[in-house]
């Protein structure tokens, strides 16, 4: 039997290093293999392709975004429009709704403009008080016309304007004064600036010579 022998300096790991021996279960584990770090190639191809892609798509996206403002811009046009439009009418509706009203009023303002003449004209005693009391009348009737937009057509030394004046019969003039209104036979008047009601007038005509012609 023998018996072993044991170095001063060996301790127990290192006896039981030498028991197991190199294929022992206290054997150190293999080195492990290191990792591959190179990409596998169809990830590097993939990459200019998906690049393509995302320009493509933000190029579509950006068209997108340019039509969408120029709808929302012709829009705010088209709206912009409208309400100037819808101002306007407003604004026309609210000049000329008293129209209809100041027409048929007209006939009695012209009553008023008759008597007044008449008066004036009459020698009984008491055709001044009257004058004096339908011209008041007639002046307040002018000023509440006034406020609403109504204005006398004007007529006399005027030329015929077949836009805001009715010929009702001509007179002979000398050539200087040809188509030139002599007298009014009934006032025209205007709705801010647009006719109501045309002037009834008697227009100036030249003479013509019956010698002269071909001459």
């Amino acid at each position: 039997m023998k018996i072993p022998i044991h170095d001063a300096d060996d301790s127990p790991q290192d006896e039981r290093r030498r028991h197991d021996g190199p294929e022992g279960h206290g054997a150190s584990p293999a080195p492990m293999a290191e990792p591959d770090l190179v990409s596998p190639p169809e990830e590097v191809t993939a990459q200019p392709e998906r690049v393509q892609a995302l320009e493509t798509a933000l190029a579509e996206k950006t068209h997108e975004c340019a039509a969408t403002r120029e709808q929302l811009l012709r829009l705010m046009a088209d709206f912009d429009n409208y309400r100037k439009r819808m101002n306007r009418q407003s604004e026309e509706a609210r000049q000329f709704a008293v129209a209809d009203v100041v027409k048929a009023l007209l006939p009695g303002f012209d009553n008023l403009e008759r008597a007044l003449t008449a008066a004036r004209h009459s020698a009984a005693p008491t055709s001044a008080s009257i004058a004096e009391g339908v011209d008041m009348v007639l002046r307040q009737f002018r000023e509440a016309l006034a406020k609403v937009g109504v204005s006398e057509v004007q007529t006399q030394g005027q030329p015929f304007d077949p836009t805001r004046h009715e010929a009702v019969d001509t007179v002979s003039v000398p050539a200087s004064h040809e188509g030139l209104i002599v007298e009014e036979t009934q006032r025209g008047y205007l709705l801010n600036d647009r006719l109501l009601r045309p002037a009834k007038v008697i227009v100036g005509k030249a003479e013509r010579n019956a010698n002269q012609g071909g001459a």
